[in-house]
């Protein structure tokens, strides 16, 4: 059931995108730094390179979709000598963006992410841990001219059962 649900939530900004109606669309390329705390406990804050891509459903773009998919690129330990980096990561967004002129533009973010990760023990030994769950995040775009704008985000990527990835990035995107 689990996975059905991961799979239309992520399906759904597809169809979005898709939409005769769309209005505009971005493409951008952020910083991530993730603070991973699993529910067996310690903490690590390795970081990450995000592509998105998304599309806005009316002309006041105001509302959109948006894609994401995450690479690794440092990691962190947990602590005990335990390892963790992020692998990959990847996540379907719905985008509620305030309505104005102004060249800053707050915006939030609903939807569904699943972080894949590995842990390196100090014996030597690894393993993969799965992340997914309900995404929420807050963020602003900064206009910088009519096509290129800033952005800066706080995304709680996964809170569920005990375990919590959150993300704060910073990036550069384009308007086409």
């Amino acid at each position: 059931m689990k996975r059905w649900l991961l799979a239309a939530g992520l399906a759904l900004p597809f169809s979005v995108l898709s939409a005769p109606v769309l209005a505009a669309g971005y493409a951008g390329l952020d910083y991530v730094s993730a603070d991973i705390s699993p529910d067996r406990g310690g903490s690590a804050d390795p970081s990450a390179l995000q592509f998105k891509f998304g599309s806005w459903i009316n002309r006041n773009e105001t509302l959109g979709g948006e894609l994401r998919l995450g690479l690794g690129i440092g990691d962190d330990s947990l602590g005990g000598g335990v390892d963790v980096e992020i692998d990959r990561y990847y996540g379907a967004y719905f985008r509620g963006q305030f309505p104005n002129t102004l060249p800053v533009r707050p915006y939030g973010l609903i939807g569904l992410t699943r972080v894949e990760t590995t842990v390196d023990y100090p014996d030597g030994g690894s393993s993969g841990d799965n992340y997914s769950g309900l995404s929420l995040g807050l963020g602003a775009d900064i206009s910088l001219t009519d096509v290129v704008f800033l952005s800066v985000e706080y995304l709680r990527a996964v809170d569920s059962g005990g375990d919590e990835i959150n993300n704060i990035g910073v990036g550069l995107n384009g308007r086409f």
